[in-house]
């Protein structure tokens, strides 16, 4: 494939959109912004594999990031994060272990098949978002 078949197809986007998408769940927020700007700068496209991989990782980066913010005020609310000193407390390792079984493991697998198939330049729609987009 040449460099113009690549900037056409738009393979290249899509491969990021999901990459970063995956460096969301590790690491909330700073993805976030990044895909929001590839997500706003590229929403218009026509090309169905922008589209497609995109849009889709905008939208499950924004509810796995609600969903980071939502289980850290609720260990926060039940006593957690206190002080610096007490930062390893029960109520925020309860919370990691939330964050971790309730939105890594389910998001992890689609974003790593969304991935796999940005690399091989198909469209892929993530099982539970992809029926109402």
């Amino acid at each position: 494939m040449t460099r113009t078949e690549e900037k056409t197809d738009g393979k290249g986007l899509a491969i990021a959109a999901e990459s970063l998408f995956l460096l969301n769940l590790l690491f909330p927020v700073l993805p976030l912004i990044v895909l929001g700007f590839l997500y706003f700068r590229h929403r218009n496209s026509p090309r169905l594999l922008v589209e497609c991989h995109v849009k889709q990782t905008w939208i499950m980066a924004l509810l796995s990031t609600a969903l980071f913010v939502i289980i850290n005020l609720v260990a926060y609310w039940m006593g957690g994060y206190q002080s610096l000193d007490n930062l390893v407390s029960i109520h925020s390792l309860v919370a990691l272990e939330a964050y971790t079984l309730l939105v890594i493991l389910p998001f992890a697998v689609p974003g790593l098949l969304g991935l796999t198939k940005a690399m091989s330049g198909q469209c892929y729609r993530f099982p539970f978002l992809g029926k109402f987009l």
